[in-house]
């Protein structure tokens, strides 16, 4: 596939080398995942060459290509969606956060077991708390030089097979801190520990050759040295991993995007029916245009917020944007490829259901769609405000109509009922359907809030306007019937178009 601009010459070469990688492995991942067996020894091969190291720091003996160098990985990893997926969302657990929020004793105990291969989990979902992670009631509590955890976690990647379990419990049922996100504290917990046992594994679709499953926590003592970040910083911690693991499942969509195309367009070159060549028929055209846009418009999502990952900016809103596209794009083109190459797309001789499984599992895993929207609206409420602000317009004095203007009213240095009503009403010309809000009105008046809430709130008692409230206090208003008729004549609203002649008014 191509290279970005922007990627270093080393970059480049990772690019190849890990493509070259993945076709070595390929056939094996085929025999595992028809035998239901965990390939321990692609993991193996995995660590030899350090390939989870992509993004780890080189002090800390890892390749230090950073996000970019990850998704890189990770879209060559995923042509196996089974060991890709591990790669993506647990080999690489807790990498991030030991990164941001690991002290250094931390970072160099555990980045160089990650870089050479040791397999982690990420271990967050509840019987009780899944999109709701901030729901979990998996506790800790301190005990000397140990935190005690009990609890379960259900629907974790990697149970069993995992050295080093990512996992996050409750500190504090402590109302207050329960508001703020300061109840959770994330531990490194390792396998072995006592009292830490695998419960049940389970069977999910896309997983045949990797391990999903329940964990059990009775008792398990977590050294505090293990525990990350400070005490009721988990959900700083959580999100943290999570950006970074919404990123690397951009690019593995992608790569799932490359080996749909990579097996539906030779197929319909080759297939035959009606005398000539399936590609040939417009429909299938479409399709496959549709595939390959899909693929280009997710690589740029993934790589460009790989890259601006690399730059140190806040990229919330853009990998939860690339994980929405991709994984819902990837879903859609696995069907369409299916529907292109027909009753063949459905067998297992062909990677393609394959991929609709696990692309399934994506639109749920590392984030619902709708948690991921959920987070992209608050982003960009709040990074956007400046963006949403509703452009100013005014009735024009000639045309009578609303007209768009750069020039702000004078304010006015007090508020009156008349002069607040007038300003309802004249919004009422431009913007029938909508209420004011509070930074419309400030732009009439240099008065504390105070006294425009004491006249807001009189137009209320007297019945000319209506108020919408919210945490804050009064947020919109808006003039009723009776408020326009004090406000202005009724020959004040009216407007008719140059069309509408005496003989057509009533």
């Amino acid at each position: 596939m191509e290279v970005y601009p922007w990627w270093t010459d080393e970059q480049k070469a990772f690019q190849e080398e890990m493509t070259a990688f993945v076709e070595e492995i390929m056939p094996r991942d085929a025999e595992t995942r028809w035998k239901r067996e965990f390939p321990w020894d692609i993991f193996k091969a995995i660590g030899e060459k350090g390939y989870t190291g992509a993004g780890v720091p080189k002090e800390y003996g890892g390749m230090g290509m950073g996000a970019t160098g990850a998704c890189i990985a990770a879209a060559a990893m995923n042509r196996t969606p089974g060991p890709g997926r591990i790669y993506v969302g647990n080999m690489l657990g807790g990498l991030r956060q030991i990164i941001e929020f690991g002290d250094e004793e931390q970072k160099k105990r555990f980045l160089p077991r990650i870089s050479k291969g040791e397999i982690g989990a990420i271990v967050i979902t509840e019987p009780v708390a899944g999109t709701d992670a901030a729901a979990q009631v998996t506790g800790a509590r301190r005990d000397g030089d140990a935190y005690v955890l009990n609890g379960k976690k259900r629907f974790i990647v990697s149970a069993g097979v995992a050295d080093r379990y990512m996992v996050y419990a409750r500190t504090s049922d402590d109302a207050e801190d329960r508001r703020k996100y300061r109840h959770l504290t994330a531990f490194i917990v390792e396998k072995g520990t006592p009292g830490f046992s695998v419960e049940k594994i389970n069977e999910i679709i896309g997983f045949e050759n990797i391990q999903n499953g329940v964990l059990d926590f009775k008792d398990v003592r977590v050294p505090v040295s293990n525990m990350l970040g400070e005490e009721g910083q988990g959900w700083s911690v959580m999100t943290a991993g999570l950006n970074f693991e919404r990123t690397l499942i951009s690019a593995q969509t992608a790569g799932w995007m490359e080996e749909l195309l990579r097996n539906t367009v030779p197929y319909c070159q080759r297939r035959v029916q009606f005398g000539k060549p399936t590609i040939s028929f417009l429909n299938n055209q479409f399709k496959v245009a549709d595939l390959v846009s899909r693929l280009k418009i997710a690589r740029l999502l993934s790589f460009y917020t790989a890259y601006l990952w690399d730059l140190g900016w806040d990229i919330t809103l853009e990998c939860n944007m690339a994980k929405v596209y991709n994984a819902e794009s990837v879903m859609a083109s696995s069907l369409d490829a299916i529907q292109v190459m027909g009753g063949d797309g459905l067998t297992p001789f062909y990677p393609l259901s394959a991929i609709m499984h696990v692309a399934k599992v994506e639109n749920i895993a590392g984030g619902t769609m709708d948690a991921c929207r959920m987070v992209i609206h608050r982003t960009a409420m709040r990074q956007m405000a400046q963006e949403f602000k509703q452009p100013r317009r005014v009735i024009h004095e000639e045309l009578g109509v609303p007209v768009p203007t750069a020039e702000n009213p004078q304010r006015a240095g007090r508020v009156d009922e008349d002069s607040l009503l007038k300003i309802l009403a004249e919004d009422y010309r431009v913007n029938p359907g909508l209420h004011m809000n509070r930074e419309d009105m400030s732009l009439h008046f240099d008065v504390p809030d105070e006294k425009l809430d004491e006249v807001l709130l009189s137009l209320e008692q007297k019945g000319w306007a209506l108020l919408n409230r919210d945490k804050k206090g009064i947020a919109l208003a808006k003039a009723t019937y009776d408020g326009l008729e004090r406000a202005f004549p009724k020959d004040h609203y009216k407007w008719f178009p140059d069309w509408a002649t005496e003989d057509r008014i009533f």
